[in-house]
């Protein structure tokens, strides 16, 4: 028999085995049901730099020079016994050297995430009975009205020439390519995420996150303390958000009639813009049942006399016919109650003659001597990929805050402004216990938020509370390793526990440049005024939780800070205390569990070419027939959860471009 990798040693050390006391079934090793073989997978799938720096962090646990210069003991990882090995990984997650936070944290991420997002055997998990967790069945839902268009397809030819190329079929370009064939543009939309049909949705958390997300779900940032989510499917963010609509805030929109240059974008015009994308998505509060899990924030806000419409707020949601049958939304919706990119403008441009290509990945825009000529991209298809040309004056580029970018800079778009601007809404997390179950996988997502803090903070700034699903995957990778035991039954506790949110509209900002492979690296530290308001904002979500009744809260440090035992609601005392210790800790990379699923603004509007991606209009400077399309050009954060302000500015942009097109296509476009 080979002797374990070092990979798997590492992964046995954080996910033993174990056979616990309570009658359960027993938990397998993470190597013994192959998490290993697919943790390596995925490290096979990373940017070449992020490989090269994980080599590097296998060779220096098994190295005994490397662990005498780290720790002052000359030791190999494998040489330890279980327990050494459990303790060395401890050591190395609470470190002062923050090379050593990063490496465990990587590992974490990587081998929790797989071990509780999948199925160990028999379809089921060992923990998925302790805590009631169950995806539910496939719906008899009605027919997928795309199944047998033949525009849905990747394409079969190695040329197809086009009035528009629209790349991204997301939140925004999805109305750009929608508008644009009402008119009457040939119009090709080239998205490199799979087209999955209604009833193929995975019903599963693992299978979800890799064929619905960027990379897996393992996007993080170049020091890797952020997780950043992303859609990459047809639909983009909006066939898997959590479906909050709200509008963006006047502070946001002052900057961007401001420094962004955006006329009219603070006024009449743009609530015309803002009011079409409410009417075609069906936003209403009709179907914003309120969850055991939002219900902890409704109620702690009405104990704490907050004002419902003043500080707090039920969430508008982009939900017809939903009747919050199974709270799997993150992964897809096989009822068609979503109404997504996909159910509503993607079926808007199909109707009217576009053509969607799936898992087709834009490679690079072709421009001379200023002008777009076309698109080179790589088509995956079941025979293998292969290259397809775009014949096309005009380009909208609507790949994502992440991907716009680095697009843009494979093609030699490289002035100073492009990749600049990018913002993330960093979100931290807290888990609060409660006698009672909470499931926050069943139901609606959001349908509570909590404003009240927002305007204590120049600008908006402050911190807004929400509430987000936590599947065993996502909770795996959130949750404090504090040991294997202890977090085992952090987990298993897991179906008594809420997750509030707290998200800042960052007054820094970021950069994505790209690696000598054309892939995003997503350069991005938080600011000092935006760490005080993410600590703000957990110590106000505890407060909340407390006065909604909770028997425990923990925070997402490592080592945890925690209050209470799960037996008796926190007592004001212990709240105290975990207050202090949350000041007095703050913010550390990778050593607080930080998240983003909004990233935008990457490829911001504004006058400058020195400091913006686009003209005002969303047209890149320098560059004739080369729009932006997607979040990429918010000139800075909505304030709110952007899927709206993104919708509302494709709109607004949609009107400019086909203004500059002429407004009514050729006769040869018809």
């Amino acid at each position: 028999m080979a002797a374990p990798t070092t990979l798997a040693l590492l992964l046995d050390a954080l996910l033993p085995a174990e056979t616990p006391g309570d009658g359960g079934p027993a938990y397998p090793s993470a190597s013994s049901v192959g998490v290993d073989r697919e943790v390596a997978e995925r490290i096979g799938r990373l940017p070449a730099g992020e490989r090269a720096e994980l080599a590097r962090l296998f060779r220096v646990v098994d190295s005994r020079f490397a662990n005498l210069l780290l720790s002052g003991r000359p030791i190999r990882f494998r040489g330890l016994t279980p327990s050494g090995r459990e303790e060395y990984l401890w050591r190395w997650s609470v470190s002062g050297r923050a090379i050593k936070r990063r490496g465990f944290q990587a590992i974490k991420r990587l081998g929790a995430g797989v071990y509780y997002a999948r199925p160990t055997a028999d379809g089921r998990h060992p923990l998925w009975p302790r805590i009631h967790y169950a995806a539910p069945p496939l719906p008899d839902a009605p027919p997928d009205p795309f199944a047998d268009l033949p525009a849905v397809r990747p394409p079969d030819e190695r040329e197809i020439t086009a009035d528009v190329c629209v790349i991204g079929s997301g939140a925004g370009g999805a109305v750009i390519a929608a508008r644009l064939a009402v008119v009457g543009y040939r119009t090709i939309i080239l998205e490199a995420g799979p087209w999955v049909p209604r009833q193929a949705y995975p019903r599963q958390e693992g299978a979800a996150l890799d064929q619905l997300f960027l990379g897996g779900a393992t996007v993080t940032n170049s020091d890797h303390s952020i997780a950043i989510l992303a859609g990459s499917t047809v639909g983009g963010g909006t066939a898997i958000n959590w479906m909050t609509c709200l509008p963006p805030r006047a502070e946001a929109r002052r900057e961007w009639a401001g420094s962004g240059g955006m006329a009219g974008v603070d006024g009449p015009e743009f609530d015309r813009c803002y009011a079409r994308a409410v009417d075609r998505l069906h936003v209403s509060t009709a179907e914003s049942d309120v969850n055991p899990s939002n219900e902890t924030l409704r109620r702690g806000c009405r104990a704490l006399g907050y004002r419902e419409g003043t500080d707090w707020a039920i969430i508008p949601r982009n939900a017809v016919g939903c009747r919050s049958r199974c709270g799997f939304c993150t992964f897809g919706c096989p009822y068609g109650a979503r109404q997504s990119a996909l159910t509503t403008y993607l079926a808007d441009a199909l109707h009217h003659g576009a053509r969607l290509c799936p898992s087709t990945r834009a490679v690079s825009i072709e421009v001379e001597g200023g002008h777009v000529r076309g698109v080179l991209a790589r088509v995956e298809g079941a025979e293998g990929a292969r290259d397809l040309h775009v014949r096309c004056a005009t380009v909208v580029v609507a790949a994502g805050a992440l991907q716009t970018p680095a697009l843009l800079l494979r093609s030699g778009v490289r002035f100073e402004g492009v990749g600049r601007g990018l913002r993330l809404d960093p979100t931290v997390a807290i888990a609060a216990e409660f006698p009672q179950p909470i499931r926050t996988w069943d139901g609606p997502h959001q349908t509570i938020r909590v404003y009240r803090f927002q305007s204590t903070d120049a600008g908006a700034h402050g911190p807004w509370i929400e509430v987000a699903p936590t599947h065993p995957g996502l909770a795996a990778v959130a949750l404090p390793w504090d040991g294997a035991a202890t977090y085992r039954r952090r987990m298993e506790r897991l179906e008594r526990v809420a997750t509030p949110i707290a998200l800042v509209r960052d007054s820094g900002e970021g950069r994505v440049r790209s690696d000598p492979d054309g892939r995003p690296i997503i350069d991005y530290v938080l600011t000092p005024p935006d760490r005080a308001n993410l600590v703000r904002g957990m110590r106000e979500a505890a407060r909340i939780m407390v006065a909604a009744g909770a028997t425990r809260l923990t925070s997402l440090h490592t080592p945890a800070i925690e209050a209470g035992d799960g037996t008796r609601p926190v007592a004001p005392s212990e709240l105290d205390r975990w207050l202090a210790e949350t000041e007095s800790r703050g913010i550390q990379e990778n050593a607080l569990a930080l998240f983003s699923a909004h990233p935008m603004g990457s490829a911001r509007a504004g006058p400058d070419p020195r400091t913006s991606t686009a003209r005002p209009t969303g047209e890149v400077h320098g560059v004739e027939g080369l729009w932006i399309g997607d979040g990429s050009l918010l000139p800075s954060a909505p304030g709110v959860n952007p899927m709206m302000s993104i919708l509302a500015l494709a709109e607004r942009t949609a009107d400019q471009l086909i203004g500059r097109l002429g407004g009514r296509p050729s006769p040869e476009s018809r």
